[in-house]
């Protein structure tokens, strides 16, 4: 459960860092992308549903991640925004085509 829910959460970072291709997530503002925002939201309600309907849970032999399951998993996000930030500003500093 903890390392679907890394992944889950490093998707979510992932579908914000991709906004723009040239500045870091945080930069770029407020997302106002309603599809974005509903994508997430159904990711993030899906995931829950994977982990504590039991049935579904079963049928894909997930646990629901203990505190500190969800502690690393949850560092996969800032993983995921940080790399994509270092990604981009290494990018511009050799001037690459944007």
């Amino acid at each position: 459960g903890a390392a679907f829910t890394a992944v889950v959460l490093g998707q979510f970072a992932n579908a914000f860092a991709c906004r723009s291709t040239t500045r870091p997530a945080w930069s770029i503002g407020r997302p106002v992308n309603k599809l974005l925002i509903g994508a997430v939201i159904i990711e993030l309600v899906m995931l829950l549903g994977f982990l504590f309907i039991g049935p579904v849970a079963s049928l894909l032999e997930h646990a629901s991640p203990s505190v500190a399951g969800w502690a690393v998993a949850s560092l996969s996000i800032p993983a995921v925004l940080g790399t994509d930030a270092a990604a981009k500003r290494r990018r511009q500093q050799r001037g690459a085509p944007r």
